[in-house]
């Protein structure tokens, strides 16, 4: 009887210590003036409290510490939309994804987009990058790896882009790295196009 009960208390006392895990959903592309519902009631764990972020300035959340969130849409840019989750117990989890707000008469589709269209995070959201034109050598090099693995694309990204190639352009082919063929095609056809 008393090996149950230690077995008991050790799965109870187990369980209690897996903290909890932060899911904010989906990226998202919507245009100036719409609502977009967040929904983080994919996080795990129990007891969660909710608190949801937005940055840069552009865009208000509406219910921000519930799970289902709602995002209105005021300028046009790139949102990161953050999510914490933290349970009973105080241990707390973060997990982001991001909004691109249109201009009005915009006709990009998500499908024409790619997250280099936007300079980083760090430089704020909505700025054009200036992207770097591969030569023959290296455009040829950049559609060879597009079947890579993700550690071969990563070491291209790191060892095989152009010596004018910045650090936020090595930053924006590793983004790639885990996308499909055709997203990491669309990469090189942008910076191969004539």
């Amino acid at each position: 009887m008393s090996r149950l009960m230690f077995s008991a208390l050790l799965l109870t006392s187990c369980a209690a210590e897996v903290p909890p895990r932060a899911d904010a959903g989906d990226p998202r592309v919507l245009p100036v003036g719409a609502t977009a519902a967040l929904d983080g009631s994919f996080s795990e764990g129990d007891g969660l409290s909710y608190a949801w972020a937005v940055t840069p300035e552009g865009a208000t959340l509406l219910d921000a510490e519930s799970p289902f969130a709602t995002l209105i849409a005021e300028a046009p840019g790139l949102y990161t939309l953050s999510l914490e989750v933290c349970d009973d117990a105080g241990r707390c989890d973060v997990a982001e994804t991001w909004a691109r707000v249109d201009a009005p008469g915009s006709t990009s589709r998500i499908s024409d987009w790619g997250i280099d269209t936007f300079a980083g995070v760090e430089s704020g959201a909505g700025a054009p990058v200036d992207l770097f034109k591969g030569d023959k050598e290296w455009c040829k090099k950049c559609y060879d790896m597009i079947n890579a693995t993700a550690s071969e694309w990563e070491e291209f990204c790191m060892t095989g882009l152009p010596s004018k190639a910045t650090s936020q352009d090595k930053a924006i082919c590793s983004r790639n790295q885990h996308e499909t063929s055709s997203t990491k095609r669309g990469y090189c056809d942008a910076r191969c196009a004539k």
